[in-house]
């Protein structure tokens, strides 16, 4: 979720200053919705007779100390800047992600600017399109890019509650729609069927359930279910209490977390539960000027203080987003600060499961594809750009 802040660029001029709030995913739309007394009452998760549940039987385990026991290195070398204007400044407005095609094409969708923006492999604009609308092939919140195929990208619009599928020359393909969902916070197309995290309601509580569901979004198995408190009568949430994430490896196998434990599970396509990793880890505290920092970050309400809704916990989850590459290695980007600024410790895992190597990694690493590692990066003035790495194992 993005919110924008006008802040003075030092010349006298007014930009806008992006605050991405991975940490307040808890509270989007729902909440609001709550709290200004719109009815919800019929968006529940769904009733869940006959759905089948991932089962536990001969699950793998895997139990990693604090410290890697690989043999090899991730040697990173900076190969590109992506982004960068000339008179200073990025290209990208909101960086909402980002995917590469096999010869090296960087396809990057900017929330705020709502375009889809197609670079070469060496850096320079191809081009880019979108149209803000409620038509065919238009979209008025788009909040995930996914790369179906060289030829093929997904757009993920939670304003029109649709996905809507185009070709790298902007033009429509077709679109398929979720409406009778409440909204849908991440979905990834798995051939034909998706993977998704859908927000409604439980009882008095606001329900976030990963499923996986067919070509028409009818629920087929049910991965887990997190709750939250509706914050009303004076309760308080926890707004990392809900934080979640989950990709697809190469074989279709969905990797989930709730992130506040160390913890990952492997489900295969049909929903079987067959491998859970685990790590040792040290908790980050979460201090005060943290807090308020985040509290800065929130929206503007009015009629409502949304900050006095929040309780913090004392430390951050066990860590921030995770991926897999092309190889099914997982690297998970913990909140472990590295030396260099604005970097971090990301955690390599073998496509077993083993603790293998950790290193510093600046940004947000997203994707290592081709024996390259793609970041979100920013610079002292908090604009983004895309940075890419060759990526070495040694």
């Amino acid at each position: 979720m993005v919110f924008l802040n006008e802040v003075d660029d030092g010349g006298g001029k007014m930009r806008k200053k992006e605050f991405r709030l991975g940490w307040i995913v808890a509270i989007p739309i729902f909440v609001l919705a709550l709290v200004f007394g719109i009815s919800v009452s019929g968006f529940s998760v769904g009733d869940e007779a006959g759905i089948k549940k991932a089962s536990v039987a001969d699950v793998q385990i895997i139990e990693n100390k604090a410290k890697p026991s690989g043999s090899e290195k991730l040697i990173l070398t900076k190969e590109i800047t992506i982004g960068k204007l000339e008179k200073g400044g990025s290209i990208f407005n909101g960086l909402g992600g980002a995917d590469v095609t096999s010869d090296g094409r960087i396809i990057a969708l900017d929330v705020k600017d709502k375009k889809v923006k197609i670079f070469s492999a060496a850096g320079q604009k191809l081009k880019e399109f979108g149209q803000e609308g409620q038509g065919p092939g238009e979209w008025t919140s788009p909040i995930f890019i996914q790369l179906i195929s060289d030829r093929e990208i997904m757009i993920s619009d939670v304003g029109n509650r649709k996905l809507v599928y185009l070709d790298l020359e902007g033009k429509m393909l077709r679109e398929v729609s979720y409406a009778r969902k409440l909204a849908m916070m991440k979905i990834l197309d798995c051939g034909g069927q998706y993977v998704g995290s859908e927000m409604g309601m439980e009882g008095n509580s606001i329900a976030y359930t990963i499923a996986k569901y067919d070509a028409d979004f009818n629920q087929l198995f049910k991965i887990d279910t997190l709750l939250m408190p509706v914050p009303v009568g004076g309760a308080k949430i926890d707004p990392f209490g809900v934080l979640h994430n989950f990709c697809l490896d190469s074989h279709k196998n969905i990797v989930y977390s709730r992130m506040t434990a160390y913890e990952i599970k492997y489900f295969n396509p049909d929903g079987q539960l067959f491998r859970i990793v685990r790590k040792e880890f040290k908790p980050q505290p979460l201090t005060e000027k943290d807090k308020e920092e985040m509290l800065e970050q929130m929206p503007e309400t009015p009629g409502v203080n949304l900050r006095e809704m929040i309780a913090f916990p004392d430390n951050y989850p066990a860590f921030s987003t995770f991926f897999v590459d092309e190889e099914d290695r997982l690297y998970v980007r913990t909140y472990e600060k590295g030396k260099a600024k604005d970097s971090y410790l990301v955690d390599i895992f073998s496509p077993e499961g083993k603790f293998i190597y950790r290193c510093e990694i600046a940004g947000t690493p997203f994707l290592v594809k081709n024996s390259k590692l793609y970041t979100i990066e920013k610079d002292d003035e908090d604009y983004q750009y895309i940075c890419r790495y060759q990526a070495t194992w040694k």
